[in-house]
Parts: structure tokens; C-alpha cells; sequence
């Protein structure tokens, strides 16, 4: 396939050279244009804001802020980091090693190691380590802010009092007033038609600012482009060929033919899918959390928020609605299945950050602040906002909202139009059923253990306590470590016994009274105290005989010598009782048996009585278990179990990711400098005091999530409303009437079109919130019709195209560009709604790009490769970078190159001669273009069969090739038909094997993959990853091989080629198989063989290689077989195969106009 697509480069250099330059220009100026995303914060900034400024806040500016600057350094703004101290610089962008800063927090070279108070922790060192290889970002640093001082440094933190001043005339912040529309003449073309009409509202204002500006609009786009823009841009599907005609040869008025084609897009299911996926780069949907160690990262039910997103857009739910179930749904649904409580996953899909509470709450607050009303909240979480008028408390204010919800043990199932057979519902919760019951039974015998150990063990637990709540000098590690107890037992019951001192210190308790006397007090209190609790303690008749003749025998002199007295008497207590149960097992008489002496009998009904001591709670010790790695993967590998049933079986009932309120709401303090044990004032939940004159009181019901929403989609909020209208013209113009598209505060550039933005924000609220009024009033206007075209004397006036003389040339965003692919090769799945899937996973998905599985921990490398949206913060826009993997993709990914095939193959059986090139050409460019080609575009394809004929069908793999044969055997070149290498034929998604049944009935256990493989039964059965010699040259040969398993024999292995060969045998260790140079030429081949010892029993193991060449024409180059590691190679491209993957390379189908 490579080199049929390689040849597919070479025709086109020669028959397509200028519409490659074309290409690769337009790529350059894409590039150079896009520029800084202007959104507010950029990812730098805010990574700065939240990471970077509470570190040296909290650790720095004590000794050198604003009042001391120790050794002349200043670490308050990022000129006086620049200018550093006494010893230099303290940073320098992008260079770690000549950062003064790192040198001081290491202690290294010679350097005091800072902070004096205490080393920072590895994290933070990190983040200091990313922020200078960022390149120091500085929001408005002290060269170009407004508010710096006299000195011309940036403040540490804002000046709400002047901010607040500035704010009261900010534009965004202005109330929303309509104005009223220009009267101004229409644009020429459409004068004759509409006389007597009044022009477009949008063209009106836009006519009005380049009337202004010395500019005139430009004309309507043809009807070719038109139809293609809308189809695009209302449902991200290109137009077919048939719909192309009957637009282009509708013999009525434009504007009529185009305002019924936008009613039968906005109506289409699909106009949903197009805008769903805009919408859910704010929500930063994911399919998985971000990491944590042994927990099962899927959201199984992700996918139920992308369906809700897709049906409200579809059903033109109004905004304001879609806004307020987002965040409150609960709130406002009638029936516990309402599908509409899908809309929760909002606040819910997002990372985790590692059960991070703060941080989880700081995500919630940013997704709906700068998400939905474009401000940048979350910048005053440590301090005063610096540039809006946002201070800390109004942070906390939200803060509170977020931190009285909680997420449910269980998620609600919710009403489905989907339904399914009884058979696959049975199968379906029998699945889950069996999985619960090995998680319910492995969490019941991991209590039995722990009740087992502390029967076993008390005295060690009991001290234990000591050490972790009334010395408070150890952690959970160290305790269990040193006294060799089980986490599951001692974290659950020390829980319990400190809950027992904290809430119920009864000292008139019979066995208790002076556990709890003593021990809820302090250490001063005890001392003074003893002797007088010791002698009540003796003289009390009412105190448990066995405790007070304990105490007395024992006579502690601290707290933890009476708590081993304690369980001293406890201990006995327990061996009496296992004595009284051993005789009852003999005489096999379990009749309500106790002990005999009541006192003991006391103690062990407070031990071993239902809510006693022992009486761990199932779901404590399952917590606890995930204190050690291995019970966390025991524990994880059973929840996977399960959210594997429920995530991939077809039958698994549809749940919502909700939120719910918690019992008690919190009123939040103020975590000065964001630290949560910092306590500031109290404050009450409300809503933003920027806003007040939409809610100005303290929310009251419940958490206030109803409250907040309803704030935000007030009618007198000014900015939910212009940050929507804004979001969707961007969508359609490729820039927003205002630059940045989610930060409105006081660092946005003003509106281009002020007046269009408030009349457009303005019109929507009076139409219900109805996002299809927008698109219809959007794509009607000849603004939005206008042709793309370049005039030079607007370019000179407007090279930005600022004021809309033109329409701006787009390309199509990763979603549009994959499915277009698929939908002009024919094979598109146009399901709506339902799973995720893999975008990368064979066999390849047709499904539309909107419903891509999105892993957080691993993004699908096709979604990384084209500026997918970060799933870890909201994004109201993507950037547009070009790079090399871009055009690669299109040029050598499988699946292009199948679906090209598909195409090829589906005009073949279309076109009725299919023998003429030409009738084969003609229904290319209608699949791929929608159009016909003209008499040069067929002269000119039909040379490129020609050149492609000469590579038909021919294919050149990679460099690995990957099979079994015989250790003993001597390797021959590739491709000699009297070598025994044998390919394993197979490919089972991440491994070659020998047949889809795995153990193969002949072959057995052979299996490889990127790194590990096993062995066949025998060595003539032996495992081979072959590499073949590319050129001529020499090469040196590094390797890793390890086998790990316990049981076995070992296994062989050896390198070799032709004469060559290394042999080594390894058996539970690790080896490093190389050769410093071995010459080769093209088409030699190089097995690395692996076979078993005496049995082929436990011969798993894992071999990494690399190799480098180091002569010949092989110098410089470099393979690993970890990363070089690929599925089979498609089938090699035939030539109508390769036009039509050519084609699809073009600007024509890559771009809009």
C-alpha cells in the first residue's frame, strides 16, 4: 500500500503540481494566520493562573514580594524574575538548566535549598519545571498592563475598587438594549429582486460599518458553493451530486430556494450530530476519567449526555432551557427516568483530578462560568481576581453551590425509545449480576479476614489506634508496616473508635467510661487527671470487674499504657471466647452459646455484637483495601468487570450521569490562597456580585444549582445571551464578532459589530431562546452568502476582513473532513445516537466522528493528530495548526486507503462501461465533489491512470515482519521460497496469532505482540520477529528481554542472519541481547527467535529491540519494534483505487468554497 500511495504523490506532483502548491500555500497561510488563540486565558495562562501563582504566593513572596526582596530578589512579577538578584536571572524561558530558581528549590550547585522552611514536594517542582519550558507565561505582564503600578510591575493581585470603576462601562457588561436596524440600501444583486423589501437585519448592520469603512458588500457566492456551505455548516455532511442539481437548477428565486433548503437542513437528525460536538467541546466531553490508580476510568453513561445534546439541539429545545437542565435538571424533572436528567453530565463527564475535591469543584465552577457565560471565575480561586470584577468570595460563593452535591452510588436509569428483546435483556443482567456477585462476595471475605485479624490480633490494633488518633504520629503505611496488621482492618476500625470518642465520650459507660474519659482528653489534661480518674475508676461498683481489676494491675501512666490494659482484658476475653466456640464445634451445639462469666460476655457483645467493634462495615473495608497496590487491583479489577458489562453490552439500560443535592448544604468559607486548610470568612452561596442585578440574594434551595441556573439565563443577564450569539457567528464566519469566545471580561477586544451583537442577542431571547431562529437568521443573510473571493481594494482597506466585505474560506474541522470520507466512499453508519466507538480500532468504525470513544488517559492518535479540543477544560474553540501528520493521515492511514477502495469499488459497480476512463472519472468527481469534471480535468486524471496503472496492485510493507519457523533453521533473503518462515496469520486487534482461536488447536500458544510473545510447543515451533533490510549498510542491535513468569523451564533465544547468529537462554530474569555491528544488504533479513527450554510451559515473555544504523545507506536511520509494531498492511491500492484517495487529498474536498 505505501508505495501505491507514494506513486499516487508522484502523479499527483506532475498532473495536479499546482493544485498541490495551492494546497500546501493555503496550509502555510492557515498557519501563519491563525495566530494566539484569543480566547481569553490561553491554555499557558491559565495553567500559569492555577498552578504557578499559588505556588509562589504560598512559598515565595513572604521573602521576596512587594516588602522584602532577600538576596535583591523580586518573584512577584515575571519582570523582576527576569531581572533576578544578587546571582543572576531567576529564570530563563524555555531553559531549565540555567533557571536559577530550579537550582534554589533542588539545593543544588552550590545553592541554599529553598524554600528554608521546607523542601517543596515533587509536583510543585514540576509545575516549576513546565511553566519555564512554556516559556514563562505571564497574563499581561508588567510591559503591557493597564494596572501596573508606578514601577510599571504588575500587582500580585487586582484592585477590585478600580476594576470595579472600569467595569461599569465595559462593554460586555452593559445591560442588553436592542437597537434598532440600519436603513441602508441592499447590496447590487439583490436590488432588482427585493425592492421592494427591506435588506436582512445582519446585512443592514454590516452594510452600515463598511458603508463607514469605505467598503461594499461582496456578491452572492454561486449556488454550487452556497449548497455546499449550508450542508456543512447546518449538518456536516457534504451534498450529494443530486442534491447539488436539483439546488443549482431550481429555476426559482435564490433566496427562496435557499430558505427552503435551510428549513430542510435545520429538520434533518443530523443538524443535531453537527452542532452536538461544538457544544461538547464546552461541556470537555470524555468518555473516561483521567487517571487513577487501579479505579475503572470508564463513564459507561457518557454517552447519554451526547445523546441528550444531540435530541435538544434537534428539537430546538430553547437555550435557556438547555442551559438550566445542565446544571439543575433535577430540579426540574417530573419522572425519576426523565431522559432530560442525561443533562447533568454537563457538570459530571469532566476529569476527576484523582478525587481531588477542590479541584473537581474548581472544574464545575470554570465549565459554567467562562462555559456559559465567557468569565473567567476560576482566576479567583487563590486571590481577587487581576483583571475583572471578581473577587475571591464571589469564587467561594459558587464554590459553596458544588461542594453540597454529591454523586450518587447509583446512577438512574432513564426512559429510552430503544428497545430490546427479553432474551437480550436476561442476558444482559445476568452478565452484570455475575460480575456484582464477585465483587459483592471478594468485598464480604475481605471483611472476614479483617474481622479474622482483629480477633487474632486486638492488641496490636488497639495500638495502632494510639498511634494514629491519640498520638497522631504515624500515617496508615507506616502503622501497618511496623506492626504487620491489615489496612482493611485497622483503617475501619480506627474510623470507628475515633467517631466513637468524638461523639459519644460516655463515661458512666459499664466497659467504657474510663476508655472514654481518658482518651478524649489531652495529654496536660491526663496527667493532672489520673490519679484522680484511677482512684473513681477502683472505688466504681458499677465499672465492668474485669476493666477495673485490669486498670489496677496494670496502673497506666499513659494514655497508651491503658490502652494496652484494655486490651490486655480483651485479648482474654476473645481467647475465652474461641475456647467456648471450639467446644460447641465439638459437640456440634450451637444453641445460643455466650460465656459463661457475664462480665466477659459484656466485653464480647461490645466486641462482636451486631454494631460492636468488629462490626466492620463492608464498604469501609473495601475502601480501605485500596491503601496497597495489589488491593487495588483486586478491587479495581472487579469494578472494571463490571463497568465492562454495562459499558459494551447492547442491552445495558441507559443511566444519567447525575448530580445530586447533599442532605446538609454547605456554607462555604473563603480557602485563603486556595488552600483548604486556610479558612477565611464565611460566605454565602449566591451568585455573582458582578450580576447582582439578576440575583442579589443568597440561594436557598438546596445546594442552589436551581438558583444559579436561572441566573444565568436571566433575560437581565448580559452576558449569556452575546457569548452564545457570539460562539455560533464564529462557527459560521470562522471568527466571532468578538475575537475571543470565552473570556467577555475586561482583557476582550470589543465587538466588531456592536450593534449586530446586541440586535442578534436581543432578537434571540424575544424568540424563546430558539437556537434554529440563529441559524435561519444567520444563513439567510447575504453576509453569510457572499462569496469568498479576494477584491484587492477591500484586501487593501480590510486585509483581516474585519468589517465582511467577503465571506472567509474555511476548512473543515477533523469531524466534517472524516465524515466526508465516509459518506462519499458509501459506507457511512448514519445511526443517531447510542455508544462511543474507536476511531483507531480495526475494523475501522463508519460511524460519524461525533461519537469517537474520547479517552482522556489516551486520546485516539487520529483525534490528536487534528486539533481535537482537550476533553480536559471547556474549549469554546479549537486551534488549527497544519502539520505533516496531517497530510499523512490522508496519505497513508488504513483507513483511507479503505475506503478509497470502497469508493473505487462502488463506482465500479455504478458505472455501466467500465472499461471507459472516462464514465469511471465522471462518477469520481460526482461522488467526491458533487460535480462534474470538466474536458482538462478529464485529460488530466486519465494520464494519472495511466501513471497509476504501472503501480497497480503493488505494495511494499514495513520492516517487520512477524511469524515461526525453526531456532535451528539458517534464514534466507526475503522472499526465498525455500525459507521456513512461517507468518502467523492472524490479527486479533493487538496481537499476531496463529488462528482466531486462541490456544490455536495445532500451533497452540504462538502469539506477538508490540512486546511480548510466547513460544510454540517445540523449537521448530519457535517464535521469529523478523526485520528485513530495507538498503544496504550496517547496523548495531540493542535489545531487552525478560522472562517473568514463576513456573518453567526458561526459553532459547538467538539473533540471526544468514551465517550470523547469538545465542543466550534466560529463565526468570533479564537479559540484553546485542550486536555491535552486523552488515547487511537490501532484502537480508534479521530473526529475532525465541524458543522453549524442555516445555513450552510459562514461556510468555517480552522483548523490546532497537536498531540503529550506523553505515551505508542505512546510517542515521533507526527501527524499535515496540514502536514500529503495526497491524497487517491493507491490501495494495489499485489505480482507480489510488484517484480516488487523490482526490479526497484536494482543497476542493478539504475546504469550504
Amino acid at each position: 500500500m505505501a508505495a501505491a500511495l507514494m506513486s499516487s504523490q508522484r502523479v499527483l506532483s506532475v498532473w495536479m503540481h499546482r493544485t498541490v502548491r495551492y494546497v500546501a500555500g493555503s496550509l502555510v497561510m492557515a498557519l501563519i494566520c491563525a495566530g494566539a488563540n484569543a480566547d481569553g486565558l490561553n491554555p499557558q495562562e491559565s495553567f500559569f493562573e492555577e498552578k504557578v501563582r499559588p505556588l509562589l504566593i504560598e512559598h515565595c513572596h513572604e521573602c521576596h514580594g512587594d516588602a522584602l526582596q532577600e538576596s535583591d530578589l523580586r518573584l512577584d512579577s515575571l519582570g523582576t524574575i527576569l531581572q533576578g538578584g544578587i546571582s543572576g536571572p531567576a529564570a530563563v524561558a524555555k531553559n531549565v538548566n540555567e533557571s536559577l530558581i530550579i537550582d534554589a528549590v533542588l539545593g543544588r550547585r552550590g545553592m541554599e535549598m529553598m524554600p528554608p522552611d521546607g523542601p517543596l514536594e515533587e509536583d510543585q517542582i514540576v509545575t516549576l519545571r513546565r511553566w519555564i519550558n512554556m516559556g514563562l507565561p505571564w497574563p499581561a505582564n508588567a510591559e503591557d498592563s493597564e494596572d501596573s503600578n508606578s514601577e510599571g510591575m504588575a500587582p500580585a493581585l487586582g484592585d477590585q475598587q478600580a476594576i470595579g470603576q472600569v467595569a461599569k462601562s465595559h462593554w460586555a457588561f452593559q445591560p442588553l438594549q436592542k437597537p434598532e436596524v440600519p436603513t441602508t440600501s441592499k447590496p447590487a444583486d439583490q436590488k432588482a429582486k427585493h425592492q421592494n423589501q427591506p435588506a436582512h437585519p445582519i446585512d443592514a448592520f454590516v452594510a452600515s460599518s463598511l458603508e463607514r469603512n469605505g467598503l461594499t458588500p461582496g456578491k452572492v457566492a454561486s449556488r454550487e458553493v452556497i449548497v455546499r456551505r449550508l450542508h456543512f455548516d447546518l449538518i456536516g455532511l457534504p451534498p450529494t451530486y443530486s442534491q447539488v442539481q436539483a439546488f443549482v437548477n431550481d429555476e426559482r428565486d435564490t433566496d427562496e430556494v435557499v430558505a427552503e433548503w435551510i428549513e430542510t437542513l435545520l429538520s434533518d437528525q443530523h443538524h443535531g450530530e453537527r452542532w452536538a460536538r461544538y457544544w461538547l467541546d464546552l461541556a470537555r466531553y470524555g468518555d473516561t476519567r483521567d487517571w487513577q490508580a487501579q479505579a475503572e476510568l470508564r463513564y459507561p453513561y457518557a454517552y447519554t449526555y451526547r445523546d441528550y445534546v444531540i435530541e435538544s439541539l434537534n428539537t430546538d429545545k430553547p437555550y435557556d432551557q438547555f442551559v438550566r437542565e445542565q446544571i439543575a435538571a433535577d430540579f426540574y424533572a417530573e419522572d425519576a427516568d426523565s431522559p432530560s436528567l442525561a443533562a447533568l453530565g454537563f457538570l459530571t463527564v469532566g476529569p476527576r483530578f484523582r478525587n481531588n475535591r477542590l479541584e473537581q469543584i474548581a472544574d464545575k465552577i470554570d465549565v459554567v462560568g467562562r462555559g456559559l457565560m465567557g468569565i473567567t471565575v476560576s482566576c479567583a480561586r487563590c486571590h481577587d481576581h487581576k483583571y475583572d470584577p471578581i473577587p475571591t468570595e464571589d469564587y467561594y460563593s459558587l464554590y459553596g453551590v458544588f461542594a453540597s452535591c454529591d454523586l450518587p452510588e447509583t446512577l438512574p436509569r432513564i426512559e429510552t425509545e430503544v428497545s430490546f428483546s427479553d432474551e437480550m435483556k436476561a442476558d444482559f443482567q445476568a452478565q452484570l449480576t455475575a460480575k456484582q456477585n464477585e465483587l459483592s462476595e471478594y468485598k464480604a471475605d475481605l471483611r472476614k479476614q479483617a474481622i479474622a485479624d482483629l480477633k487474632k490480633q486486638l492488641p496490636k490494633y488497639l495500638d495502632g489506634f494510639y498511634l494514629l488518633s491519640i498520638a497522631r504520629g504515624k500515617e496508615i503505611r507506616g502503622v501497618i508496616g511496623q506492626l504487620k496488621i491489615k489496612e482493611t482492618a485497622m483503617t475501619p476500625l480506627n474510623t470507628r473508635l475515633a467517631a466513637d470518642l468524638k461523639n459519644r465520650s460516655d463515661i458512666s459507660h459499664s466497659v467504657l467510661g474510663p476508655w472514654n474519659q481518658a482518651l478524649s482528653a489531652n495529654k496536660k489534661q491526663f496527667d493532672t487527671q489520673l490519679p484522680r480518674w484511677m482512684k473513681s475508676w477502683a472505688e466504681n461498683e458499677d465499672l465492668n470487674p474485669l476493666i477495673r481489676d485490669g486498670l489496677i494491675a496494670s496502673n497506666p501512666k499513659t494514655q497508651r499504657e491503658l490502652i494496652a490494659a484494655y486490651a490486655g482484658v480483651m485479648d482474654d476475653v476473645l481467647q475465652a471466647w474461641k475456647a467456648t466456640s471450639k467446644s460447641a464445634d465439638a459437640k456440634n451445639d450451637h444453641r445460643a452459646i455466650k460465656l459463661a462469666d457475664p462480665d466477659q460476655e459484656a466485653i464480647r457483645q461490645l466486641l462482636m455484637a451486631e454494631g460492636g467493634w468488629f462490626d466492620l462495615d463492608v464498604e469501609a473495608v473495601a475502601r480501605a483495601s485500596r491503601l496497597l497496590g495489589k488491593g487495588r487491583k483486586e478491587l479495581g479489577d472487579r469494578e472494571k468487570a463490571i463497568a465492562a458489562v454495562e459499558s459494551t453490552h447492547p442491552a445495558a439500560p441507559p443511566r444519567a450521569m447525575v448530580l445530586v443535592d447533599a442532605k446538609k448544604p454547605v456554607n462555604p468559607f473563603v480557602l485563603l490562597r486556595g488552600e483548604a486548610n486556610r479558612r477565611g470568612d464565611r460566605v454565602p452561596r449566591q451568585f455573582l456580585s458582578l450580576l447582582s442585578n439578576v440575583s442579589d440574594g443568597p440561594f436557598t434551595d438546596g445546594s442552589g444549582r436551581r438558583e444559579l441556573a436561572e441566573a444565568i439565563t436571566s433575560a437581565e443577564n448580559p452576558l449569556t445571551a452575546r457569548v452564545l450569539v457570539n460562539r455560533v457567528w464564529a462557527r459560521y464566519f470562522g471568527r466571532g464578532l468578538v475575537d475571543s469566545l470565552d473570556d467577555f471580561g475586561l482583557r476582550s477586544s470589543p465587538p466588531s459589530h456592536p450593534e449586530l451583537l446586541d440586535w442578534l442577542a436581543s432578537e434571540f431571547i424575544e424568540q424563546g431562546w430558539s437556537m434554529k431562529w440563529l441559524h435561519r437568521t444567520i444563513t439567510t443573510s447575504h453576509t453569510y452568502q457572499q462569496s469568498s473571493d479576494l477584491r484587492e481594494d477591500a484586501f487593501a482597506i480590510d486585509p483581516e476582513n474585519r468589517w465582511l466585505w467577503r465571506q472567509n474560506r474555511r476548512r473543515l474541522d477533523f469531524e466534517a473532513m472524516r465524515d466526508s470520507i465516509v459518506s462519499v466512499a458509501g459506507t457511512i453508519d448514519l445511526t443517531v445516537g447510542g455508544r462511543s466507538v474507536k476511531l483507531s480500532e480495526t475494523p475501522y468504525t463508519t460511524r460519524r466522528s461525533l461519537y469517537a470513544y474520547v479517552d482522556r488517559l489516551e486520546l485516539d492518535p487520529i483525534l490528536r493528530t487534528f486539533d481535537f479540543a482537550s476533553p480536559t477544560a471547556s474549549a469554546a474553540s479549537r486551534a488549527e495548526t497544519t502539520i505533516p501528520q496531517q497530510a499523512l493521515f490522508f496519505m497513508n492511514h488504513p483507513f483511507v486507503a479503505e475506503q478509497s477502495r470502497e469508493l473505487a469499488d462502488r463506482i465500479a459497480d455504478e458505472v455501466d462501461d467500465n472499461t471507459t476512463d472516462a464514465a469511471t472519472i465522471t462518477a469520481l468527481y460526482r461522488r467526491v465533489f458533487s460535480r462534474d469534471p470538466s474536458a482538462d480535468e478529464i485529460t488530466m486524471t486519465k494520464r494519472f491512470l495511466v501513471a497509476a496503472a504501472e503501480t497497480d496492485g503493488q505494495a511494499l510493507g514495513g520492516v517487520w515482519r512477524y511469524g515461526w519457523g525453526n531456532i535451528a533453521s539458517k534464514p534466507k533473503r526475503a522472499g526465498d521460497p525455500a525459507d521456513d518462515f512461517m507468518p502467523l496469520p492472524y490479527w486479533s486487534g493487538k496481537a499476531y496469532q496463529a488462528s482466531e482461536a486462541f490456544p490455536d488447536p495445532k500451533l497452540k500458544f504462538l502469539r506477538l505482540s508490540a512486546t511480548a510473545a510466547h513460544c510454540g510447543v517445540n523449537p521448530a515451533h519457535s517464535i521469529i520477529r523478523r526485520w528485513v533490510a530495507p538498503a544496504d549498510g550496517a547496523v548495531r542491535i540493542a535489545s531487552k528481554l525478560t522472562h517473568a513468569r514463576p513456573n518453567g523451564d526458561g526459553i532459547t533465544v538467538s539473533i540471526r542472519s544468514g551465517d550470523f547468529r547469538t545465542t543466550d537462554k534466560v529463565a526468570r530474569g533479564t537479559i540484553n541481547p546485542s550486536v555491535a555491528r552486523l552488515s547487511v544488504k537490501a532484502g537480508d533479513v534479521i530473526d529475532f527467535v525465541a524458543s522453549p527450554g524442555a516445555n513450552s510451559n510459562s514461556d510468555s515473555h517480552t522483548w523490546t529491540i532497537t536498531i540503529a544504523g550506523i553505515d551505508g545507506e542505512l546510517n542515521g536511520d533507526r527501527w524499535q519494534s515496540q514502536k514500529d509494531f503495526a497491524p497487517p498492511a491493507p491490501q495494495p491500492l489499485g489505480r482507480v483505487d489510488q484517484l480516488a484517495q487523490a482526490l479526497m487529498l484536494t482543497n476542493e474536498f478539504l475546504y469550504l468554497d
